[in-house]
């Protein structure tokens, strides 16, 4: 069983949506997710404008300092000219990965375009690497083999000034837009202004050194400390960058999210967590495992349960996919429990019901007089009854035959079941199944209100209905059953008419009670206690028992109903 929340926003339109030959139910899936995985159109416009405000003033920044760096013969403002004009390249990259990953979801690109973005920031460091090489190169090469000595002006030092300002206000605009939507492409191009306001600052002193002491090779020792600047601050951004390619899992938060969600009543175990960031975007997938005996309608609250408590507290901007491991749980299943999810495995069963056990008694024991109780029903030997419903135009060969391998796999699966004893019967449904209400005559009535009321703690009969199905008479009535009426006639030591019994309460536990409303039982309420005797579940059904039987050995019903109140 798998649970995915969605947006279920079907309004886009087709075109929107690359079919590749799918059928229509292929597609359906994507369309419904492409409103959670589209950029805002807000946020597409501000990471638009900041890359083209990015491509201008890289681009001015290039030409001004290429000019001044040919007019003074200056290595540090050549290689300011060249990082300039790879910003240019790199704030296009940016750009260009942006409008790639506005695009939704399609039947190619599940999860989106946003890891464009990350290439294109893979794409900027790289060039970062080369820019850094290239400079290396040039400043070993003229302080080991070269003797280049650069004109200083005032125009170079203007030009590296105004670089610098521009440099931190792009930076600065660039980053914040960078954490505001969780950009890779946005947050390098915003590295490159940075690298090029610090390499700026370092060639200015370089050439203020040139100018003041004339001392020729500082330039080129200037941009070496350049290059080593750019990989120094290159080398995070790439790391962050692959870790995004590469699905690394955001660090500690498979953890969290296990202890966050191994407490949920119903969830026996988590495992197979997995976690990665697709843009803004984290993606979570999980495994829980939960008992098998649990409906599909309470499993699958269960999993959006841990959908809702990732989401609020812990990856607020995620999509959740929480797989359910139906499991054996030996804690709280019961032999009724499996035998029903065997039955599951037989399709020709529609249905079972009527299911009883009985000990089986070992010659040891009966020798011993007895048996023995200290053997619970787990370990002791068990004959099982139940009642399997089949559909009644199944040949009956082929029914017994299914009816014997049900058998076989109880006892296998359930190995204290040594015996096994089935009644196949139709599968009757609720429209085959309608019956005819009848009129009864008073006498008839009479006499089963008095079958009910010669049973000790009942004082009222009423609502008696009689109706045929398929030609077999099935009762309903409903009994009130007063436990001061059942306690007197016990303490006066009565025997029933028809011999019933006494109907001590065989648990000994009095707290199951049921209140005067007949809704629920407060065992707190020492009022309650006080004004009435009480009876328990187990009674009542136990005297609701007695009046089915004795209709069924008194009346011609094939069935017996018997809704039971406590009197009031």
């Amino acid at each position: 069983m798998v649970n995915r929340k969605k947006s279920g926003d079907e309004s886009f339109r087709d075109k929107d949506i690359p079919s590749n030959n799918l059928d229509e139910s292929d597609n359906k899936g994507i369309v419904d997710s492409v409103d959670r995985y589209s950029i805002p159109q807000k946020a597409y416009r501000e990471k638009f404008q900041i890359a083209i405000s990015s491509i201008i003033a890289s681009s001015a920044l290039t030409i001004s300092k290429f000019i001044i760096a040919i007019l003074t013969n200056s290595l540090g403002l050549l290689s300011e000219g060249m990082h300039s004009g790879l910003d240019v390249f790199a704030a296009m990259m940016t750009l260009y990965a942006v409008r790639i990953s506005r695009k939704p979801p399609d039947v190619d690109h599940n999860y989106g375009h946003a890891k464009f973005e990350s290439l294109a920031s893979l794409g900027a460091v790289l060039l970062l690497f080369v820019v850094a090489g290239w400079i290396l190169y040039e400043g070993f090469e003229r302080i080991l083999f070269k003797h280049v000595n650069p004109e200083v002006t005032v125009v170079s030092f203007g030009v590296l000034i105004a670089s610098i300002i521009v440099d931190y206000w792009r930076s600065r605009a660039l980053y914040k837009v960078a954490n505001k939507y969780g950009s890779q492409a946005i947050e390098a191009d915003a590295l490159h202004f940075r690298v090029d306001m610090i390499t700026s600052s370092v060639v200015l002193v370089g050439l203020a050194i040139v100018f003041i002491f004339q001392i020729p090779n500082v330039d080129a020792y200037a941009a070496i400390v350049v290059a080593i600047l750019i990989v120094y601050t290159s080398l995070g951004l790439g790391r962050r960058t692959l870790d995004v390619l590469l699905d690394k899992a955001p660090k500690g938060i498979q953890g969290r999210i296990h202890e966050s969600i191994i407490g949920f009543e119903g969830i026996k175990k988590v495992h197979s967590i997995r976690v990665r960031k697709v843009g803004q975007e984290t993606f979570v997938d999980l495994h829980i495992e939960v008992p098998r005996t649990y409906t599909h309608d309470k499993a699958h609250r269960i999993a959006t349960n841990v959908e809702d408590k990732i989401k609020n507290e812990l990856l607020p901007n995620c999509d959740v996919v929480v797989h359910v491991d139906a499991v054996e749980d030996e804690m709280s299943e019961t032999i009724k429990d499996k035998v029903r999810l065997i039955s599951e495995d037989f399709p020709a069963v529609k249905n079972i019901h009527s299911l009883y056990i009985s000990k089986v008694v070992s010659d040891t024991e009966l020798n011993a007089g007895g048996q023995n109780e200290d053997l619970n029903l787990k370990f002791r030997p068990l004959h099982l009854y139940l009642d399997v419903q089949m559909d009644d135009k199944l040949d009956f060969k082929i029914a017994h035959g299914v009816v014997d391998d049900f058998e076989k796999k109880i006892k296998t699966e359930i190995p204290n079941i040594i015996r096994v004893t089935t009644h196949i019967e139709t599968d009757m449904d609720i429209e085959s199944s309608v019956g005819q209400e009848e009129f009864a005559d008073k006498t008839f009535l009479d006499k089963i209100k008095g079958i009910a009321l010669s049973v000790k703690g009942v004082t009222e009969c009423n609502d008696i209905s009689l109706v045929y199905i398929k030609g077999e008479l099935h009762i309903t009535l409903t009994i009130k059953i007063n436990p001061n009426h059942l306690k007197s006639s016990e303490e006066g030591g009565l025997e029933g008419s028809l011999h019933l019994g006494n109907f001590s309460n065989s648990s000994g536990d009095d707290s199951s009670s049921i209140n005067k409303t007949g809704d629920h039982y407060d065992s707190n309420s020492n009022n309650s206690r006080s004004q009435r005797s009480e009876i328990s579940v187990e009674k009542a059904h136990s005297i609701s028992t007695m009046v089915q039987n004795l209709l069924l050995q008194n009346t011609k019903a094939s069935r017996v109903i018997v809704h039971a109140e406590p009197d009031e």
